[in-house]
């Protein structure tokens, strides 16, 4: 005999199947959005960690061999400050730059590559230092050796107005040619070396016969002119 309810579960069963057939490709698409989901999640945690990492390769990378590209950068900053007149204005700084850049040779052949990439840039930024240094010291000293040139100049023609026509026996007059006569050749001297821009070598000169000349004019009649500022 027949079942009377066989086709109606027979219908059933078809049904849930054909649910279950339908429902998968959604279950599949939910299971892919998860996975990159986490993959996701585990890139953004691990990045952190994977740039230190990153950081301590390269910095263990430049550490393996001389750094030559540092060295070569001293060695011209230092020439650059020596241009700069330097050695002449700013020569602790430029004895420091170099000191540097001699020991960088002894951690380069005990392969300390970490120190001597250290001495390199201690090296190239005092060098840097001792340019501006220099640079700003010669000015400097220009201006007080152009100073000093109108200064004597000046006192030049107060003493020549001072010393009488006739040829004086005094010894305050004996004393004021001379200074008057020594002065005389320091400008000339002077002048040429500012042309050269040995500015210090002007100063060197005038100075002391500045002073002459206000000494020998003070002991003389009248006042002693002002120094010029």
């Amino acid at each position: 005999a027949e079942r009377p309810h066989a086709v109606p579960l027979e219908l059933l069963a078809g049904t849930i199947v054909g649910q279950h057939i339908m429902h998968q490709p959604f279950s599949l698409l939910q299971r892919g959005a998860r996975v990159e989901a986490l993959r996701y999640t585990r890139g953004r945690m691990m990045r952190p960690l994977l740039l230190p990492i990153a950081g301590v390769a390269l910095l263990l990378a430049a550490c393996s061999t001389p750094p030559d590209k540092e060295r070569h950068q001293a060695e011209g900053a230092i020439t650059a400050a020596r241009e700069a007149g330097a050695a002449e204005y700013a020569s602790s700084d430029l004895a420091s730059a170099q000191s540097a850049l001699d020991k960088y040779d002894a951690a380069v052949a005990q392969r300390d590559y970490r120190l001597a990439l250290s001495l390199a840039v201690e090296a190239r930024d005092t060098a840097y230092h001792a340019a501006k240094r220099a640079a700003d010291n010669k000015a400097a000293a220009r201006g007080e050796a152009e100073r000093l040139v109108a200064d004597v100049t000046r006192l030049l023609s107060v003493a020549r107005a001072r010393i009488p026509a006739s040829p004086a026996r005094s010894q305050l007059m004996v004393r004021l040619r001379a200074a008057v006569a020594d002065a005389e050749e320091a400008l000339q001297e002077s002048r040429a070396a500012i042309d050269r821009q040995a500015y210090q070598a002007a100063i060197d000169r005038l100075q002391p016969v500045d002073e002459a000349l206000h000494a020998e004019l003070g002991a003389t009649a009248g006042p002693s002119p002002r120094r010029v500022k």
